[in-house]
């Protein structure tokens, strides 16, 4: 995987910008979604301020965790503010990850907006196609699951189980960048995975075994362990790549800090979604065009009830200003 583009600097920018909250909604809602099981309840918040709106998405799991966010974030800091203040305060009274990531990434659009500017233009980054996977959990016959995603790069869910010959026809397809084990399976499940599909991730073996053969090590990424910049130094191990989850990390600042930090470590990075179906899949979209435009970022189009999203070979992004458009 081509390196890291270095966000040194980003974080501090990111901060450093002024932002005015004048007002708070919340739209709450459903989205079918069938690889997410039915309806996908979803809410997008916005602030509004200098007659400008930024937009940010709660990817919370049940309708009553969304209702919940629709009256809590009313509770968001207004005023005029830096960014990474009015963030700082607004962790002060909303705890939960989601509604912060939801909150941070509004006031981020809104923010961006006020300033006439984009994420790319503070980056300085061009804004470029985006390398994409399309992820799909265990099921029976994983091969079968690969072949329907057409010519798609692929993250598969792994059944520590799996014959060698899945593994092998898996390996055939010559698509499958990421086998996620989601801390399952045991120590000799991970290098057998490893050692029939070299050039794919290992993401998320069992977070507490050291003794990785070095060709593993060279593959291995961590992604549930990671909910802060903060956490990369209580791995068991030093990762080759980390999974960042904006939603999980509490916010895209969180995010960046992160990325900043396994930057200065030499760690490759990737951006992963968790069920956007909105503004939040498009802002996933900008945010991996500025930290990972080449890697295996986990952002696919997702479907929704009968329509199949056009899969193209990578991602266009969007030099409007804010963060990110709506798809």
């Amino acid at each position: 995987m081509p390196p890291t583009p270095d966000p040194a600097g980003l974080g501090e920018t990111l901060a450093a910008l002024p932002v005015l909250v004048e007002d708070v909604a919340c739209d709450v809602g459903s989205v079918t979604v069938p690889a997410f099981g039915g309806a996908r309840p979803t809410s997008v918040v916005t602030l509004r301020g200098r007659r400008t709106a930024g937009r940010g998405e709660n990817i919370a799991w049940t309708e009553a965790a969304q209702h919940h966010f629709a009256m809590h974030a009313r509770v968001a800091p207004r005023g005029g503010w830096c960014l990474g203040d009015w963030s700082a305060a607004m962790r002060e009274v909303i705890a939960e990850p989601y509604e912060r990531a939801a909150l941070e990434a509004a006031a981020l659009d809104l923010a961006l907006r006020q300033a006439r500017t984009s994420l790319f233009q503070l980056a300085m980054v061009k804004p470029t196609p985006v390398r994409y996977v399309v992820s799909f959990g265990k099921v029976a016959d994983p091969v079968g699951e690969a072949q329907r995603h057409g010519d798609a790069e692929l993250k598969v869910d792994v059944a520590p189980e799996w014959s060698d010959e899945t593994y092998r026809a898996l390996a055939a397809l010559e698509r499958v960048a990421i086998l996620d084990f989601k801390w399952a399976g045991e120590h000799a499940d991970h290098e057998r995975a490893h050692r029939l599909l070299p050039k794919a991730l290992i993401e998320d073996p069992l977070p507490s075994f050291e003794g990785w053969s070095p060709s593993l090590a060279a593959q291995l990424s961590f992604d549930a362990p990671l909910t802060a910049a903060r956490e990369l130094a209580t791995l068991p191990t030093r990762p080759a790549f980390v999974n960042l989850k904006p939603a999980r990390m509490g916010g895209v600042l969180e995010a960046v800090a992160c990325a900043e930090r396994c930057a200065a470590e030499g760690i490759g990075v990737y951006v992963g979604g968790m069920f956007e179906v909105g503004v939040g899949r498009a802002q996933l979209r900008t945010l991996a065009a500025v930290l990972s435009p080449d890697g295996p970022n986990d952002i696919a189009p997702i479907a929704r009830g009968n329509d199949q999203p056009a899969r193209p070979p990578r991602l266009a992004v969007s030099a409007a200003l804010g963060f990110g458009d709506s798809v």
